[in-house]
């Protein structure tokens, strides 16, 4: 009898007090810094092009193999990234391609809501990667 009256206080003291979590549609929760999300190309601010060449370390060091490369021949013999694609259905978002790049060409991003319908929207094309670069932290919960 004890216990139930015990536990009748507490559930009485609980409709006066404000809920403890978020309400989600409505109240969007703060990324924190250091989160992953979306991987995304970084742009050479001077020339607003992408700064990977294509060398596929990042490629090598992706545990599940979601990240697929494809060069081809450039100005003077040198090679040019053609293709990059990212199976987001596949990715686990370790950040080891972020790690790995020498030239710091990607970067995560704090884009982590990723409900879509179909499969062939998580297959992120090279042009794709480089839109996720207008995501910031703040201007997230915006879009």
């Amino acid at each position: 009898m004890r216990r139930v009256i015990k536990d009748f206080f507490a559930g009485f003291g609980n409709l006066f007090r404000k809920p403890r979590n978020a309400v989600y549609p409505k109240e969007k929760i703060i990324i924190p810094e250091g989160s992953r999300g979306i991987p995304k190309f970084r742009l050479d601010l001077d020339s607003l092009e992408i700064i990977c060449n294509g060398c596929g370390d990042c490629r090598k060091a992706c545990p599940e193999n979601c990240i697929e490369i494809k060069k081809t021949a450039g100005e003077g013999g040198r090679e040019v990234l053609d293709e990059f694609y990212l199976d987001l259905s596949k990715c686990i978002f370790c950040g080891n391609c972020v790690e790995v790049c020498s030239l710091d060409a990607i970067e995560m991003t704090y884009r982590h809501q990723l409900a879509e319908t179909g499969k062939k929207s998580f297959r992120l094309e090279k042009l794709d990667l480089i839109k996720q670069s207008d995501y910031s932290l703040r201007d997230f919960w915006t879009k």
